[in-house]
């Protein structure tokens, strides 16, 4: 129920605004002089002021200076005759959100009143979800708390507010696009785009597009003008991932443009400033292919400014515990089982992994477990980890186990499977993660029957 501040010297006038306001829901409070319209702005928080122009005591424009003074957010309409219509605008470029002629319709203001509180419900919509934005991508969400990962947070702390370039490196799976991200959201450009591109899953022949646009005719499907990545990313930031794989022939354009600040449209005979930041990642050695002539060594030292290695996994198991918490967190409502938890053995098989596929892998690990699990928790039997080909299960247990033993897991495992998705074969081995060749003749191996319905 939006609060409304009425000034308005004419008795008559007040009444009948505070009738008609409060007849639509609206908390309304009144003011008849401009001291009383201060002191309520005092006391009180509105979401909208409706003062006259020309008060007994004061003018609209000193409630206005008030209002902005003691709440900005507050909104500011101003009532007028016709011949102050010119102060009236003054008063909007003073920061009034519009203004209103008497003698006006009722529907008129009402119409006025509604679009100012409107506003005041974006704008509040759109602070919440920067709000929101600003801790889904906080620092305390890189989770860990090993000295490495500690020390990196500390670091993309420090440079987060500069303009400074950023290459991060680390196998695929780490989280370089997280601390991308972080980063962006915790600089002076947050208010703007953060623009992520793939630099290997764009074909060569479009990417020099995709990254500065081009003007319609450049080529055979340019039917109009389009604005590249670059524009897009005006103010904010562009994040060039796996900038290993960037065409030989497009490097030279990018240190141009890191160069000089411009950009040239495909097929274009003129250039236009940008302001953007660049982070790039890479999970290939840059430097290896620098040596290698796969890439310039002028652009490597453009883009690695400020190095961040994002370690894998496997070298802070520390983190493992807090990281599957946090990802069973995550997955588990997709799943309705807000309930499950990891019991230490599951826990203790998490930790004697390798995670060739880092937090990526870890948290497929747990989906899968998961939609294995059947009572409120997660138990190392549970637990499936598929190799990188994706053709087999593999168990892999606390300790040595015998041959036997290990196919009895994967028996369990898919018997299990098969029962949560009531023998549905395709489903099965998309949960499992093997084609559904293997999984029948699996199924035929361990002589495993659907019981008849009763």
């Amino acid at each position: 129920m939006a609060s409304i501040l009425i000034v308005e010297d004419d008795n008559t006038l007040r009444q009948v605004l505070i009738n008609l306001l409060t007849g639509q829901g609206y908390r309304v409070s009144s003011a008849a002089c401009g001291k009383e319209a201060e002191s309520a702005l005092k006391n009180d928080i509105f979401e909208l002021v409706l003062t006259d122009l020309c008060l007994g005591d004061t003018s609209g424009l000193d409630i206005l200076n008030a209002s902005k003074r003691l709440h900005p957010e507050t909104e500011v309409i101003i009532m007028t005759a016709f011949g102050s219509v010119k102060t009236a605008v003054e008063a909007m470029q003073n920061g009034a959100w519009d203004y209103i002629t008497k003698p006006f319709k009722h529907d008129e203001l009402l119409l006025k009143v509604s679009k100012a509180l409107e506003r005041i419900e974006l704008r509040n919509e759109v602070r919440l979800l920067r709000q929101e934005v600003a801790h889904q991508f906080g620092f305390d969400n890189i989770i860990g708390n090993s000295k490495i990962i500690t020390d990196l947070k500390k670091i993309a702390g420090r440079i987060s507010n500069s303009d400074i370039a950023v290459l991060i490196t680390g196998e695929s799976g780490t989280g370089k696009e997280l601390f991308a991200k972080v980063l962006h959201h915790h600089s002076a450009r947050r208010k703007k785009g953060f623009v992520p591109i793939n630099c290997s899953a764009i074909p060569e022949s479009l990417l020099e597009s995709e990254l500065f646009g081009h003007i319609k005719g450049a080529f055979t499907s340019a039917v109009t003008n389009r604005r590249g990545l670059f524009e897009e990313a005006e103010g904010g930031t562009l994040f060039l991932d796996e900038i290993g794989d960037l065409p030989y022939s497009t490097q030279a354009k990018l240190l141009r443009v890191l160069q000089e600040k411009e950009i040239r449209p495909v097929g274009g005979n003129s250039t236009r400033s940008i302001d953007v930041r660049i982070i790039a990642a890479t999970n290939s050695d840059l430097g290896q292919k620098v040596e290698n002539g796969q890439f310039r060594e002028d652009l490597f030292y453009r883009l690695n400014v400020m190095p961040l290695h994002v370690p894998p996994l496997r070298e802070r198991p520390e983190d493992i515990p807090l990281l599957a918490e946090y990802c069973l967190r995550k997955i588990r409502g997709e799943y309705g089982r807000n309930e499950v938890t990891l019991t230490a053995d599951s826990v203790d098989m998490l930790l004697r992994h390798n995670w060739p596929g880092n937090v990526r892998e870890l948290e497929n690990t747990l989906k899968r477990a998961l939609a294995l699990s059947s009572g409120d928790s997660i138990s190392r039997e549970d637990i499936i980890f598929i190799s990188p080909q994706r053709t087999k299960l593999t168990v892999e247990p606390a300790e040595p186990v015998s041959k036997r033993s290990l196919l009895e897991n994967q028996k369990i495992q898919i018997l299990k499977s098969l029962e949560a998705n009531n023998w549905n074969y395709s489903m099965t081995a998309d949960q499992l993660g093997i084609g559904r060749t293997t999984l029948w003749r699996k199924v035929r191996k361990f002589n495993l029957k659907q019981p008849e319905a009763v």
